[in-house]
């Protein structure tokens, strides 16, 4: 019997440069929703972030608290617009190239990808449809009557919960480990990266990039990496 390939992939500094929650919130900060104060005291954090190319400590958590902040009362239903003209209209520009040509073949062999990340699940959502991608794994606000309440609905889809996550999405779909790649730069994915037969590591940092060759990971910079991912890993539907 067949078993269908699966790609997961983290967003932050993997699919997008930096955080795809600032990014979202200058978005939005351009479309007179925020004020720019609501997002320029995360400037410094944002900054450190693409500079290391990891994320410090307690970053997620502060993003997560910031956000719940941000949206407590307002319309998930408008959120979710935002998300959608933010991915339609912003998000390329913010894209690593090299993981989006990776995205684009795996969905050119019919292989499924999917998000999984800390960032809200509204987001995520919306930046998976317009890649193209079977769904997404985010983080889950609070709602009643169709309006944030300002807590979370689940833990943040961050380390072990995220790697829970996905375990739940192959149970689900039935998708298997031996046949599954999964892409981050953090970390705090090892949870993940360990879940999955093929893990690649993006943007490392030193640590990361350790535990990489220790397990002989495949590690994607550039185009050249790329192409000997390729070369040396062809992937096959059906596998």
């Amino acid at each position: 019997m067949s078993v269908t390939p699966v790609a997961i992939f983290d967003l932050d500094n993997t699919l997008v440069r930096g955080s795809s929650l600032f990014h979202f919130g200058w978005a939005l900060v351009r479309r007179g929703v925020i004020s720019p104060i609501q997002v320029l005291r995360y400037a410094v954090a944002e900054f450190l972030y693409v500079r290391r190319c990891t994320e410090r400590e307690g970053l997620p958590s502060l993003l997560a608290e910031r956000l719940l902040g941000l949206v407590k009362g307002s319309s998930q239903a408008e959120l979710v617009q935002h998300a959608k003209t933010f991915a339609g209209t912003t998000l390329h520009r913010h894209l690593i190239a090299e993981v989006l040509d990776q995205l684009v073949a795996f969905r050119k062999l019919g292989i499924p990808c999917y998000i999984a990340t800390a960032s809200p699940q509204e987001l995520a959502q919306a930046i998976a449809d317009e890649l193209g991608m079977a769904g997404a794994i985010g983080t889950i606000s609070h709602t009643f009557a169709g309006r944030f309440t300002g807590s979370l609905a689940s833990p943040l889809a961050h380390g072990e919960e995220k790697a829970r996550r996905v375990q739940e999405l192959f149970d689900q779909h039935g998708y298997e480990r031996h046949t599954a790649w999964a892409f981050s730069d953090s970390i705090n994915d090892l949870p993940l990266l360990a879940l999955v037969e093929n893990a690649v590591v993006v943007n490392a940092d030193k640590n990361l990039l350790q535990i990489a060759q220790l397990n002989d990971w495949v590690v994607l910079t550039s185009m050249k990496g790329l192409r000997r991912m390729f070369n040396a890993e062809p992937v096959q539907p059906g596998i």
